[in-house]
């Protein structure tokens, strides 16, 4: 490989590879086809990646796969300023993937299959190392999010998925940068529904999967719809799946999809149909984002134990943090004051294509929990994780600067402009922002902002909520430019007509903003229901209408809100 010069030659060089890139009109890398077949990219300077890895040692089994998966070329391009960055993994991590994946060559996977591994280590446009070092995650070629944790023990190392792992960094070639791995990452190939039935074990809950219709769901990833502009949208589906298998059904003495049919409906006290019972059972282990299990662990404050909503209607499962136990398998409890179940740590957190499995240790019945604490992060929606970009949606750490993606039309939210509009042109009508460090408070370093005007409305469907009395919090984004609502130097501090399921019992009239207590930007917390009792289990609307104003006139007015707080009374 040549070292690049700044001579006369090669800026003549650069020049007339330039005419003959913009001159190519194939500027975009298809990857359903080879664009470039039997056309390969050489400059004076230095090769492309393909060329490139072919020149060096160690990257033989990599190139062979390139070639088998008719993709060398594709990988090579370069016209009118197309660049990749390819995690490719030595020959020793690619002959390690071969074992993990149980073949013993590249020619016992498929070549469709050695493209989905190629294109999940490859990734649009060249990143630099000092670019990659700050990033958090990076989409690759497959659509799928790569999450990047940088290796605190090792220098100038990193982890991709937790899998991958990258022993040096950005090495130049003509089109882009390559990243060596010591271990390759698994391709996301596989649905959820897909691992439940290729890990084995799972006969009882394949089948109940099946005859409940959540087969079908598990194994979508996408759709694309058209929207009212005939634009085409492209929604993905996410899933988080606590799988029980055949082993531990036994333990709870069910043999059999029948049986389990009969225990459920042995111990119904609501009269419910066979067919109900079981969409009830299965709906309680799934729920409708990813999460790992560390995420359904993560406490807020001081609070153990969290509740999560789940797909059956109206019913809930706690997650208990034990601070005290000395293995992994003993860290999370599920339903610890039900029947207890626990992660399996070696079948948990498997990534798939549309979300994460978690095989658990006990049956977990459907069951109602006591009263606990309901942290609603306001961003928490699939339909809002499909408009913001992967690498700022729910950021790990605060961003360097803001980040504003507009999802009004996220379909988890209703809303209403109000007549006169409003002035604010910095957020549009709804709005995802990242958090900087400022605001580093903010639950997973994010909020929505709500740009409505005077008279504008909006409303969401809260989490399951357990019945009983709360103290219901919100958690505000203050900026200096909202000092004049602290102070309701213009307008009335942000007055709100809230209300739970539009019940005038559950109305408050509130201006969360004046409870701010400095004028220093940052995190505040309001309350807004010193008490309220909810009679049953459910889920409820939330609505909210701006009776400031100044939500029309002031330029700095806005709404940001990072999440509400149900706290139980005794």
């Amino acid at each position: 490989m040549q070292l690049f010069k700044f001579n006369t030659r090669n800026i003549v060089c650069i020049a007339a590879a330039a005419m003959l890139l913009t001159a190519c009109d194939k500027d975009v890398f298809d990857i359903n086809t080879d664009p470039f077949k039997d056309e390969v990219y050489n400059t004076t300077l230095m090769s492309p990646i393909s060329t490139f890895l072919a020149e060096q040692e160690g990257y033989g089994e990599y190139v062979k796969m390139l070639n088998y998966a008719n993709m060398f070329n594709a990988l090579n391009q370069s016209s009118s300023g197309t660049s990749f960055t390819a995690f490719v993994p030595t020959d020793d991590a690619m002959r390690e993937f071969y074992k993990r994946r149980g073949v013993d060559s590249l020619q016992q996977l498929t070549p469709e299959y050695a493209r989905a591994f190629i294109l999940y280590h490859t990734v649009k446009d060249s990143i630099l190392p000092e670019s990659f070092v700050q990033k958090k995650s990076v989409q690759n070629l497959s659509g799928d999010v790569i999450n990047i944790r940088i290796d605190s023990l090792h220098a100038g190392q990193a982890i991709l998925n937790e899998e991958g792992h990258v022993v040096e960094m950005g090495l130049s070639a003509y089109n882009g940068k390559v990243y060596v791995l010591s271990k390759a990452m698994t391709p996301l190939v596989e649905t959820v529904y897909d691992r439940v039935v290729q890990e084995g074990g799972s006969a009882i809950m394949a089948e109940a999967l099946e005859a409940t219709g959540w087969a079908r769901r598990l194994a979508v990833v996408q759709d694309t719809t058209l929207n009212e502009e005939r634009q085409k949208v492209v929604t993905h589906y996410y899933f988080t799946l606590l799988n029980v298998t055949d082993a531990t059904f036994a333990k709870a003495g069910i043999s059999s999809l029948s049986q389990l049919r009969s225990q459920l409906k042995a111990a119904d006290e609501e009269g419910l149909s066979e067919d109900s019972l079981l969409r009830k059972y299965v709906g309680y282990h799934i729920l409708t984002n990813q999460y790992t299990t560390d995420e359904m662990g993560a406490m807020t404050g001081s609070e153990v134990t969290r509740i999560w909503s789940s797909s059956a209607a109206n019913q809930v499962f706690t997650v208990t943090y034990d601070s005290l136990a000395t293995t992994e398998a003993d860290k999370y409890v599920i339903n610890n004051s039900g029947v207890p179940a626990r992660f399996i740590p070696a079948q948990s957190n498997i990534l798939c294509k549309n979300g994460y499995l978690h095989t658990i240790d006990a049956w977990m019945p459907v069951w109602e929990p006591k009263q606990a604490t309901v942290l609603w992060d306001l961003a928490d929606y699939t339909e809002i994780k499909n408009m913001v970009d992967p690498e700022y949606y729910q950021p790990a750490e605060p961003t360097a600067s803001e980040q504003r993606f507009r999802v009004a039309t996220a379909a988890c939210f209703e809303y209403e402009m109000g007549e006169a509009g409003t002035k604010n042109r910095n957020y549009s009508d709804i709005d995802y922002v990242t958090c900087r460090s400022n605001m580093k408070e903010a639950n997973n370093h994010d909020r929505i902002v709500f740009n409505l005007g005077y008279m504008g409305k909006a409303s969401m469907r809260t989490p399951t909520i357990v019945r009983g009395k709360y103290k219901v919090e919100l958690t505000i984004i203050f900026m200096t430019g909202n000092n004049f609502m602290r102070q309701q130097s213009d307008g009335n501090g942000g007055m709100l007509k809230m209300a739970f399921d539009d019940k005038e019992e559950y109305t408050v009239f509130n201006a969360p903003y004046t409870k701010v207590t400095s004028a220093m930007p940052g995190v505040y917390t309001s309350t807004i229901y010193e008490e309220i009792e909810f009679p049953e289990t459910a889920s409820h609307n939330f609505s909210f209408i701006v009776l400031d104003p100044a939500a029309s006139t002031n330029s700095n007015f806005s709404l940001q809100f990072d999440c509400i707080k149900f706290t139980p009374i005794e």
